[in-house]
């Protein structure tokens, strides 16, 4: 268990530097910074047997390890097996192993995420902020989604600065992934919708429009018919269904309190964040949306968990902030100290109380066993 705490140590040694301003030239080195990823990638890449979803994910992985290119053309066109999540099936047959999977995704996870806190003026603490949960058990447990989470992160500091072909791209690659990332992606881009009526129709935007159209189009049903499958298969949270336990999902209670926090005082204090416009009706919309979905986490509990993943963006962000804003007219020191201390008590409870955190301890990975 003890090794979960070294990362979680070095982030809080970063953070505090950045706090008091010590270090500058070792603080805000961007190498320094981007090195940092590279045992982040490692520690979560490389895992051996850790997360509740592993043997589901190797069981994947031999399913599709020996699927070429023509057979997923074959089967998506002229057959009703259809190979959805196309993204993920490519991934798949370029890996060598179930190590190698992971080592993608790893990849795929840290790099935006690391993007993400880059662009938020205190990035240690961001970081640190992340790791209790959305590092150790979201980055190291449903891959796909956690993956797509965190181009969800690129997306929101992309499309704040209207670059919306660049979300468009990240939108099709986390739908190749994992499809209901589109829900979340759509959430980022409606508040700008108005500004669609001002593209011009020029050749270029009207191929685009044709290849969003028709992508979506060939998603529909599919998207259609898992939402049904996950209305139906989860109704009865805890039953068997066929020859399938399905068990409740306990921490999506938890994971809504860790976003509430931060959504409630950015609703109450919204502008004093003084964050952008764009930004601001982003983690607006995400905020509400943390109300909404309460509860669903009694009516389907699993369905909520999924959901709630996609909020993380948004608490990070906010979280981070706390430092910056007039809240009860703490000291920036005080606060810093406040939210260290928030982030080491919810390792410690999860890695010793968490229903599922048997999964996660010991810690073991492959450059070690």
């Amino acid at each position: 268990m003890i090794i979960y705490f070294i990362p979680f140590t070095i982030l809080t040694l970063l953070t505090s530097l950045e706090n008091s301003n010590k270090l500058k030239l070792l603080i805000k080195n961007k190498y320094f910074y981007w090195t940092l990823s590279i045992p982040f990638i490692i520690f979560i890449g490389l895992r051996h047997e850790i997360g509740c979803d592993w043997n589901q994910y190797l069981m994947m992985f031999e399913k599709y390890d020996s699927v070429n290119l023509i057979e997923i053309i074959e089967r998506n066109f002229f057959s009703d097996h259809k190979i959805q999540e196309l993204g993920h099936v490519f991934l798949t047959t370029i890996s060598k192993d179930i190590y190698m999977l992971n080592f993608l995704y790893s990849i795929i996870f840290v790099i935006p995420l690391f993007y993400f806190c880059s662009q938020i003026k205190r990035s240690y603490l961001a970081l640190l902020i992340s790791f209790p949960y959305y590092i150790v058990v979201v980055g190291m447990g449903p891959i796909r989604q956690a993956a797509c989470t965190s181009l969800l992160m690129l997306s929101i500091i992309l499309i704040s600065r209207r670059k919306y072909y660049s979300h468009l791209f990240l939108t099709f690659t986390s739908l190749l992934i994992h499809q209901y990332s589109i829900i979340f992606n759509g959430l980022v881009l409606s508040p700008f919708l108005k500004n669609i009526k001002k593209i011009r129709f020029t050749k270029i935007n009207i191929f685009i429009i044709f290849i969003i159209l028709s992508i979506f189009l060939y998603n529909f049903p599919s998207l259609i018919h898992k939402t049904y499958h996950y209305f139906i298969l989860y109704k009865k949270i805890g039953s068997i269904t066929g020859e399938m336990i399905i068990p409740p999902a306990k921490s999506a209670i938890l994971i809504w309190l860790i976003h509430f926090l931060p959504s409630f005082i950015f609703l109450r204090n919204k502008f004093q964040f003084k964050f952008n416009n764009d930004l601001n009706n982003i983690f607006l919309t995400f905020s509400i949306l943390e109300f909404l979905l309460f509860p669903v986490i009694f009516l389907n509990s699993v369905i909520a968990y999924r959901l709630l993943l996609y909020l993380f963006p948004s608490s990070i962000y906010i979280s981070s902030h706390l430092v910056d804003i007039k809240l009860l007219n703490f000291k920036k020191s005080y606060i810093t100290n406040i939210l260290i201390s928030i982030s080491l008590i919810s390792l410690i409870i999860w890695l010793n109380f968490a229903f599922h955190a048997s999964c996660w301890v010991p810690y073991k990975n492959i450059l070690f066993i």
